[in-house]
């Protein structure tokens, strides 16, 4: 009994190594060429685009994973610089592994840029990730997931 035990944390110790390994961090995402989807520039506001794909983000984005870990939304604003940044993100044995990083800059005024990042390895089979379409649609007004 006290084998297994050792056995099963151990595992649970390697398998929590593997992940850091392999977790990606939002600098690596925005650098990444294989991971930049497209972005497009929203008819609205920074501010406004930012509320309304973080609302949006939550209903669609936040669930339980299929492995049974959550998929959590965290974001953040900075109204001086009138930037925003949505990340979806697994929890995973302690680690939260960035999945999707939603970027919002402001651009001429009243317009804002909408930026769309992806993983695309192992970590992030079996998570939904939205599609700069489905961003589109959200800053168009459609609350559809």
């Amino acid at each position: 009994m006290e084998l297994k035990v050792k056995y099963v944390a151990l595992a649970s110790l390697l398998f929590s190594l593997s992940l850091s390994g392999c977790a990606i961090t939002v600098s690596e995402l925005k650098s990444s060429h294989s991971a930049f989807d497209g972005s497009f520039m929203s008819k609205t506001g920074s501010s406004d685009t930012y509320r309304t794909i973080r609302h949006m983000a939550r209903q669609c984005l936040e669930y339980e994973a299929y492995s049974g870990n959550p998929v959590i939304v965290l974001s953040e604003f900075d109204g001086e610089r009138k930037k925003g940044e949505i990340n979806q993100k697994l929890l995973s044995q302690g680690l939260l592994i960035n999945n999707t990083l939603i970027e919002i800059e402001s651009r001429d005024g009243d317009n804002a840029q909408v930026s769309l990042y992806t993983t695309k390895n192992f970590l992030s089979t079996g998570i939904r990730s939205p599609k700069i379409s489905d961003i589109k649609r959200w800053t168009g007004g459609d609350k559809t997931c």
